[in-house]
């Protein structure tokens, strides 16, 4: 594999300072590579931590999230487009750039498809590197503006609608169960009791344990829809022998 040399001319763009400038993770098991990136990053103003397969990905990951990540393919272990798939998954708003020797169309196709931004083959030029870099960053940075102006507004739950609406005016359609589960959350103000709950999605008429388990499966249920929005941190918090309770305010419109 060719490794483009470091340029020693590399120089930090006059309108955006290193502090300024997010973190990027660089995943590669090419030790120089991975040393090279670091310090053409880090000339730019860049912080820089580097991993060598997915489980180290993973822990770093753990540890603080970053502005982006570069990607290789080829890692021992679990691949890069399984990499790539966790991440837009469990981290939407950061940048994802796949650094790659993989040429063919299809690669590029299957690479998007997982939820990379962009798609760089091997050699890459530094300073195109840097550009993707910098455009990932401004990105994140009106991503972020719009996640402050948006918390004013309160998450909206339509009753007759069946939705709910976040902050980001992302609209989430809900069953009748769904529905009046977080309208009792939301008029509780605080914590909900099972008995509470049960009562607002209907009981069964039956054991106690059977209208919480049907309870708790509605729960799980709107959870796993929820998970979209966990970045905005709207969730439902168990209460453990008690009950549940959001860990955010919710409207409620008729």
């Amino acid at each position: 594999m060719k490794i483009m040399p470091i340029m020693k001319t590399v120089n930090k763009d006059p309108s955006v300072t290193g502090p300024e400038l997010g973190e990027v993770i660089v995943v590669d098991d090419n030790l120089r590579l991975s040393h090279e990136l670091s310090l053409v990053l880090q000339a730019a103003g860049w912080g820089v931590r580097c991993a060598d397969d997915g489980e180290s990905l993973r822990v770093q990951m753990a540890q603080q999230e970053p502005t982006i990540v570069v990607l290789d393919l080829n890692l021992p272990g679990e691949d890069g487009i399984s990499l790539c798939k966790w991440l837009r998954r469990t981290h939407p708003r950061i940048g994802i750039v796949l650094l790659t020797a993989r040429v063919m169309g299809s690669d590029r196709t299957e690479g998007y498809v997982a939820g990379a931004d962009v798609y760089l083959t091997k050699p890459t030029r530094p300073d195109e590197l840097l550009a993707v870099a910098n455009n990932l960053w401004q990105r994140s940075q009106l991503g972020a503006r719009s996640v402050e102006e948006s918390v004013d507004r309160a998450w909206t739950l339509h009753l007759k609608a069946l939705r709910l609406l976040s902050p980001q005016l992302d609209m989430l359609s809900l069953t009748p169960s769904e529905c009046a589960l977080l309208q009792g959350l939301a008029s509780a103000n605080g914590l909900c009791t099972y008995a509470q709950l049960i009562d607002k999605i209907g009981s069964a008429g039956l054991k106690d344990n059977v209208d919480k388990a049907r309870l708790e499966v509605v729960v799980s249920r709107l959870r796993s829809k929820l998970a979209t929005f966990q970045a905005e941190g709207f969730e439902i918090k168990t209460a453990h022998g008690a009950g549940y309770c959001l860990t955010r305010p919710l409207a409620i419109r008729a």
